[in-house]
């Protein structure tokens, strides 16, 4: 072994010994087998992003992951900065386990990011916010202090969304990975 390799490997060694490796959480299941057998679920801590047009279908890649949240009696959160959402129209959720914030379009980041950081709420979904920014970094901070996902669906992709997964819905159960698969597949669902 050169002197640089195991230099490399004593450094290695030592730092194991004085600052363990955090275990991440496991992936949180999306709860649609086919898109689970791409992206290994949604990450946690993590952000997802997911854009497409009104109507293609969006709400409904979330939809099962919020089910077998609410179905197991843990927490989660829908922040509606617009304030359209019916929760009583999404079938299958135990409301009782559904918090929904509406807070308006300046302040939805802000929630988000608290509820976020809380470490109370596992899924958080951010529908339709204004442009994130500099908010997105600090969604994604407050994801991995709080051990949780956040899940922003917005009709364009956001640039300034760190997220690991980002998908595209296209309509008709059709879903395109943009980032988060070895390859980008268009899949139906």
């Amino acid at each position: 072994m050169s002197s640089r390799a195991a230099k490399i490997a004593n450094l290695r060694a030592h730092l194991s010994t004085i600052a363990p490796m955090r275990t991440g959480s496991p992936p949180v299941a999306t709860g649609i087998p086919e898109l689970d057998a791409h992206i290994q679920g949604w990450p946690c801590p993590g952000l997802v992003g997911i854009h497409g047009a009104a109507g293609t279908g969006r709400i409904g890649l979330v939809l099962p992951a919020l089910k077998l949240h609410t179905q197991a009696h843990r927490m989660v959160a829908i922040v509606d900065p617009l304030g359209w959402l019916y929760p009583p129209g999404l079938p299958g959720l135990h409301l009782q386990y559904l918090m929904l914030i509406r807070c308006g379009g300046a302040r939805a980041a802000w929630a988000t990011a608290q509820l976020a950081a809380s470490g109370a709420v596992p899924l958080i979904i951010l529908l339709d916010p204004p442009p994130l920014g500099r908010d997105a970094r600090r969604m994604l901070r407050a994801t991995e202090s709080g051990k949780s996902t956040v899940v922003v669906l917005t009709e364009r992709p956001d640039p300034q969304l760190c997220a690991p997964v980002r998908l595209r819905t296209l309509g008709q159960k059709r879903v395109q990975i943009e980032r988060g698969a070895p390859t980008q597949p268009v899949i139906t669902l």
